[in-house]
């Protein structure tokens, strides 16, 4: 009795070269597909900063309109033509992940970063000012900067610039 081995017609693995090929191409692509996913994750980042603007801006000038008629909720009071913030100060109000105003922050918690406040969640900081314009016609220039994310050191956070004129 012959007992024959059988025969394989075709390979039953990958190669050397097959293999490094493979690795090569997924070497290229694995970085390529977390880029992307940082990259959406920034984009949507920002959309919702965008979305959120059109709750924070309104809430901003709320607060200077208050501050010039001599009651503000969360500053210190202003004339016409007077810059802000006062020297040593900062303007800067958190709002929740909702978009609500939260309260105004300190200079330390700006420059660090913060998380919560009044125990509520903070996703974004608007920081407010106004300088006398170079024009020296009586406007001033007003700058909002909404940062984000709120919990990240000032050098860290995304912005966002809104300008505008006021008397």
């Amino acid at each position: 009795m012959k007992i024959t081995s059988p025969m394989f017609s075709g390979r039953s693995g990958s190669t050397l070269v097959e293999s490094s090929i493979a690795m090569g191409v997924l070497a290229l692509a694995v970085p390529l597909v977390f880029g992307s996913m940082a990259e959406a994750g920034k984009s949507g980042a920002s959309a919702e900063a965008e979305n959120r603007s059109a709750w924070i801006i309104p809430t901003c000038l709320q607060e200077i309109e208050n501050s010039r008629v001599g009651k503000p909720q969360y500053f210190t009071a202003t004339e016409t033509g007077q810059t802000f913030p006062p020297e040593n100060e900062i303007w800067a109000l958190a709002f929740s992940n909702e978009g609500s105003t939260v309260d105004k922050i300190t200079i330390a918690q700006y420059d660090r970063g913060i998380k919560n406040l009044n125990g509520k969640s903070i996703s974004h900081l608007a920081k407010i000012s106004a300088t006398k314009a170079q024009e020296n016609d009586g406007m001033l220039d007003l700058r909002i900067t909404i940062e984000y994310p709120a919990t990240a050191p000032v050098d860290k956070r995304r912005t966002l610039d809104f300008h505008s004129r006021i008397p």
